[in-house]
């Protein structure tokens, strides 16, 4: 009987693309951001902390140009190659070139003013200019990559996103021991040219394959997708990455080093977070479209709580795994890591909520959201980072994803008039992990990190609620099998 059921699966995943799809692109997200969490140490050792402050400022500048400079252009890609399904080609041709036409209206502007630009963000000019090429490096590849996964080529876009993480690592490691003096470009060289080669083959292929530079209806066309998704995608970087340009603009690059060290070691929720809710996702539309809203109700809980307990795993072992990650100089970050670590369960909580716009298909209450956190987020770290330093900005984004949290949450049961999810049973979760994140931070400021105090209050607080909430999952998850 296990043996027939167990080749029923097999069967039903080789039959299915968006099975081995989905199987391909989260052990490709694992790959992917294991070798971002393994190159911490290395990266760390071979940068000092000024010099490793440079190159996180780099990398948001790089992210905000990718969008600015391609226009989000991308985002057509969906609907376009079935609405030009006859001239498909000709459609992306056109449009990558659009795309390139805007970089080299936002690279002269950029050049001409990079000595005001620089000044004002407070960033070397060189690194400015770098960031700006590699933002549109980035996007050619996001096309391409965005072209294979609506043609659910999903090997080809799995291959392309590992060896340009590969070749940026290979490269930047090469040029770090190459490099004696300004090490930090040896990072920044070593992601702009293994973008440019990758990115160049690229742009070539889809160039070659349309033959069509300019076409003015494909234009508008794209135009009218993208553009209105910039404001809610730079939102996003604002709200996720304005701390490190404040502190950079109001303190200096080393506080940027060790405040992007602690986010670094951080990540390891969104990780589990990415891959959990690539399952979840088909799972949630399924049972909405089935009008099975008790279920997901029920199914949320239990999603809930077992996060929760690798949550509680993840407040008691990422510090200590930070003492082994970098030189001693980078430690006194660490300290904020249940305050990062709290931030990162109210995006798992907002994903829960932002799913129920995306299936009604209201994606503009989606934007205002997020443009509402971001908001916060700016202003909050004006007005404290100048008087409590770079450690404050851990709590001001704590604050912010609150508030997005709350504020999709509040449009879901007001706007979309979906009660599916019980926000008595998500909002109390969401203020005792915020208090016990808080106090565990003080623990940390009162006593110092790997203080006995610090140590034991953090195993006793998270080991104890996990095994609570382990036995509560273990009770339901056996009378579900019932």
């Amino acid at each position: 009987m296990v043996v027939k059921i167990y080749q029923k699966i097999i069967k039903q995943i080789k039959n299915s693309t968006t099975i081995k799809s989905g199987i391909w692109y989260t052990a490709t997200n694992f790959i992917l951001r294991g070798m971002a969490f393994i190159t911490i140490p290395i990266y760390t050792r071979l940068l000092n902390l000024e010099e490793y402050g440079i190159v996180s400022v780099y990398t948001t500048f790089v992210s905000i140009f990718m969008i600015i400079t391609g226009l989000d252009l991308h985002a057509s890609i969906g609907t376009g190659i079935s609405d030009f399904k006859k001239d498909k080609n000709k459609f992306l041709s056109s449009v990558l070139f659009l795309s390139f036409l805007s970089f080299a209206i936002f690279f002269v502007i950029g050049y001409v003013g990079k000595d005001y630009f620089s000044k004002v963000v407070n960033i070397k000019s060189n690194v400015f200019i770098l960031a700006i090429i590699s933002g549109y490096l980035t996007f050619v590849i996001t096309f391409y990559n965005m072209i294979k996964v609506f043609e659910k080529d999903y090997k080809k876009k799995s291959l392309i996103s590992l060896i340009n993480a590969s070749l940026n690592i290979a490269l930047s490691v090469m040029l770090l021991l190459i490099i004696t003096n300004n090490k930090y470009l040896g990072r920044i060289y070593g992601d702009l040219f293994s973008k440019l080669f990758l990115a160049l083959i690229l742009f070539m292929v889809i160039i070659s394959k349309g033959r069509k530079l300019i076409w003015l209806k494909a234009w508008k066309y794209s135009l009218m997708i993208g553009l209105p998704l910039i404001l809610h995608n730079l939102s996003g970087i604002i709200l996720a990455q304005f701390d490190r340009l404040a502190i950079q603009k109001i303190i200096d690059s080393e506080s940027v080093g060790l405040y992007s060290y602690a986010y670094n070691l951080g990540m390891v929720p969104l990780i589990v977070l990415g891959a959990l809710n690539l399952a979840w996702v088909p799972w949630f539309y399924e049972k909405m479209y089935n009008t099975e809203g008790k279920e997901v109700n029920i199914k949320s809980r239990y999603y809930n709580e077992f996060f929760l307990v690798l949550l509680c795993l993840m407040f008691i072992l990422i510090p200590e795994l930070g003492l082994i990650m970098a030189p001693s100089s980078y430690n006194a970050s660490l300290v904020i890591i249940p305050i990062i670590i709290t931030s990162y369960y109210m995006q798992f909580l907002y994903t829960l909520y932002v799913n129920f716009a995306f299936f009604h298909k209201k994606t503009g209450s989606i934007s205002l959201g997020t443009v509402l956190a971001g908001t916060i987020n700016i202003v909050l770290n004006v007005l404290l980072i100048p008087k409590y330093g770079y450690e404050i900005a851990a709590i001001t984004t704590l604050v912010s994803y609150f508030f997005l949290l709350l504020f999709h949450a509040l449009n879901v049961r007001y706007n979309l008039k979906d009660k599916t999810i019980s926000a008595r049973y998500m909002f109390s979760n969401a203020f005792l992990i915020i208090l016990l994140g808080m106090i565990q931070y003080l623990i940390s400021k009162k006593f110092g990190m790997f203080s006995v105090a610090e140590r034991s209050s953090r195993i006793i607080i998270f080991g104890i609620f996990s095994f609570v909430i382990g036995i509560k999952l273990y009770k339901e998850f056996k009378h579900l099998l019932k």
